[in-house]
């Protein structure tokens, strides 16, 4: 019986875990998407992944990158307390041959070059 106890009780706190870690409360969910730049690109594959993961990895700022194949897109995360500048990304894009289609920043809605 013993066991029986100390088998659900561990079950029953790896569960209380995984779902403290996966349920977090709608606002601080949309905090952070809130400075994240989010790009629609004409085609993606796995040599583009890795140009766009290369070209933004390691710039000061950038926290994170993530790209999707299936929905072409590429998401920027930048650091706590930093703006990334809607202009510089596209041109960085641009460098890299990977004009956005649309760019969604916090700033606002892009579907050419922003100006700033």
């Amino acid at each position: 019986m013993s066991k029986l106890l100390r088998s659900t009780g561990l079950v029953a706190g790896v569960m209380l875990l995984a779902v403290s870690l996966f349920v977090s409360s709608p606002a601080q969910a949309a905090e952070p998407a809130k400075s994240n730049i989010e790009m629609t690109v004409g085609e993606m594959c796995g040599g583009c992944v890795k140009k766009i993961t290369k070209r933004f990895e390691g710039v000061k700022g950038i926290s994170k990158v993530l790209c999707s194949i299936e929905k072409k897109s590429v998401t920027l995360i930048p650091e706590q307390n930093v703006r990334l500048s809607p202009k510089g990304v596209w041109e960085a894009m641009e460098g890299i041959g990977k004009t956005p289609i649309k760019m969604v920043t916090p700033t606002g809605t892009y579907t050419s070059k922003p100006k700033t």
